[in-house]
């Protein structure tokens, strides 16, 4: 894996184009795609819904959500040109899917959108610019409208990049949860629901986190993720003071 302060746009954006071809293309829909389908759906997306994409590759995911919303629309973006010609051609069935190269450095569209959601990809953004993206994140979120992302598990990337580093891409950063929230909540937003869970081992290897704008009524009650948020954290906490 390249240190992260040391990759260029045009490095990671090379690095997709290959990746694409040698992987993506390859791989086509597994149970990874079918798990943040099903996660997406239980947030409550519906037939009129816009969804804003980020990373969408070639389009596995995309061609997923589509159907879900044939009264709304997809709009995906990847930094791969070779991803989204390939993604193109993929879904030219499809009316309701809208597919672009962007890196997300400067995206502005005149539209806002009812999920965004980030399906294993924020890992691979440099974390220099997550302040950047999320308040940009926020000015395209739709009332009402949440962020869903979808990142293996830190632990996970710890463990790869002392031992199986060749499983990691070229860009492959462990994000904690209470980094994020801190960086959301900057923003406005805040967690709604986080969860740890595992598609390919017994351990967790994947986390699926939702942020969105707080809720204006003041008789409202908090969020469970909160407190999942709190129990993770001591559980990590008793764990580690065993190892101690």
């Amino acid at each position: 894996m390249a240190e992260e302060a040391a990759v260029t746009r045009e490095e990671i954006a090379s690095y997709y184009d290959r990746h694409s071809r040698v992987v993506q293309e390859k791989v086509g829909i597994n149970r990874r795609h079918r798990s943040i389908m099903r996660r997406l759906k239980a947030t409550g997306l519906k037939r009129d819904h816009h969804v804003l994409e980020i990373g969408c590759g070639v389009g596995q995911l995309t061609g997923l959500i589509a159907p879900q919303v044939p009264e709304g629309r997809v709009f995906g973006v990847d930094i791969s040109t070779n991803a989204i010609a390939t993604a193109i051609q993929r879904l030219k069935g499809r009316g309701n899917v809208e597919l672009a190269v962007d890196d997300m450095s400067a995206f502005a569209v005149d539209r806002r959108f009812d999920r965004i959601l980030l399906p294993d990809v924020l890992e691979h953004i440099p974390e220099a610019g997550h302040d950047r993206l999320f308040a940009t994140l926020e000015k395209h979120l739709a009332t009402g409208g949440l962020i869903c992302i979808h990142i293996p598990d830190p632990d996970w990337i710890r463990w790869a990049t002392k031992n199986a580093p060749d499983a990691l891409q070229i860009v492959d950063q462990p994000l904690d949860i209470l980094i994020m929230a801190q960086r959301f909540e900057r923003v406005g937003l805040e967690l709604k629901d986080f969860k740890r869970y595992g598609i390919w081992t017994f351990e967790p290897d994947y986390d699926w986190i939702v942020f969105g704008r707080p809720v204006t009524d003041p008789e409202r009650t908090r969020y469970p993720a909160w407190r999942q948020l709190w129990e993770e954290f001591l559980s990590r906490l008793r764990s580690l003071m065993q190892v101690i």
